[in-house]
């Protein structure tokens, strides 16, 4: 039911209090100088919350981004499942913080995080180069996880704001991939390089199409040197896996573990053994000195699924080995060589385009 309470300050200025109390909900209130604003105010959130329209509580409109991002930060981030690219998060969202903090969680929608959107689309790398579409997508999609968790946990937002904002178009171009020349090169590199873990990870890396997340964390306990197989046990669909390690790999990662002085813990340790390495300072270094333009260690992942499309295999089988839960990443690899249709054409042009004479 509504209230309308009348006021009166020190000075004489009357005004007017509205308070809505609706079972279920939180009270709403809100102060009005003229009685009949008050009145058609109460009326209408009394109308809304009857009808399950949300409508925001004074917490709500003093509840700011910044709050509810430090928040999550404290109380989510560390328990979140598939936790794996936590510090990417982070990072995503000091930029999120620093530029839309002071938003109040009322005035958090679609058109709102459309604007910001627009403008991380216009910020520039170091090179001068804007940001891709592929990383604005990705804070984005860290803003989102905070924004469903007070959503669907907290109940500070009645809808996730994101889902209605369109995404930035990705580039569809050609998958980088090694070449021979610079796979040699780059191994060449790694091998004679004075960090102890670069050759090992790279090789894994390229003998199983992992991503950087699960070679950095891998630990000797899901190593299976006798069935030389690697237990994923957290991917990026959330399901555990078992990946073979197949050919010179298996030297090189028997290599590793005899110089392991503790033979426990992380395969690529840290500082220490309780900590993983970050690998990225030791890539950046082969990286350059195996002269490679434009490529990532996510390309190694690509470099993989490109080599087995070029020696005949499905796109099942690239899927399957990649962990892909569709075919349509694995299309991507195939197109960009075209062995995917060598054997129909091969067979077509034996059967029809032969010399009948």
């Amino acid at each position: 039911m509504a209230t309308i309470e009348r006021r009166e300050n020190s000075k004489g200025v009357v005004s007017y209090r509205a308070k809505v109390r609706v079972r279920g909900e939180a009270p709403r209130t809100k102060t009005f100088l003229r009685k009949t604003d008050a009145q058609k105010w109460a009326n209408k959130i009394e109308s809304d919350l009857g009808h399950g329209v949300y409508v925001a509580t004074t917490a709500d409109r003093r509840r700011t981004l910044s709050e509810l991002i430090d928040k999550f930060l404290v109380e989510y981030l560390p328990i979140k499942p598939n936790n794996r690219s936590a510090d990417k998060i982070q990072s995503h969202l000091a930029w999120w913080k620093d530029q839309a903090g002071y938003v109040t969680l009322d005035k958090l929608t679609p058109a709102t995080i459309a604007g910001f959107k627009s403008k991380l689309s216009g910020r520039k790398k170091k090179n001068g180069e804007p940001l891709s579409g592929a990383t604005v997508n990705r804070h984005l999609a860290s803003l989102s996880a905070v924004t469903k968790w007070a959503w669907k946990e907290l109940g500070w937002l009645p809808s996730n704001p994101i889902l209605s904002v369109s995404k930035a178009s990705e580039s569809t171009g050609v998958i980088r991939f090694l070449s021979d020349g610079e796979r040699k090169a780059l191994l060449r590199v790694c091998k004679a390089s004075d960090d102890a873990n670069i050759y090992c990870a790279v090789m894994l890396a390229l003998a199983t199409g992992a991503r950087y997340s699960n070679i950095r964390f891998l630990t000797w306990a899901d190593v299976d040197l006798d069935r030389w197989t690697l237990l994923f046990k957290t991917t990026k669909n959330g399901e555990a896996r078992y990946m073979p390690v197949v050919g010179p790999a298996q030297v090189i990662l028997q290599a590793q573990f005899d110089c392991d002085p503790t033979g426990v813990g992380f395969v690529f340790k840290g500082r220490s053994d309780d900590a993983p390495v970050d690998l990225d300072r030791a890539w950046r270094k082969v990286r350059k000195a195996a002269e490679l333009q434009d490529f990532r260690w996510h390309d190694l992942r690509h470099t993989t699924a490109s080599y087995m499309t070029m020696n005949g295999a499905s796109l099942a089988e690239v899927a399957e080995a990649l962990g892909h839960r569709t075919l349509v990443m694995a299309k991507r690899y195939s197109h960009q060589t075209g062995e995917h249709v060598r054997g129909t054409l091969d067979r077509m042009a034996a059967a029809y385009l032969g010399d009948d004479e």
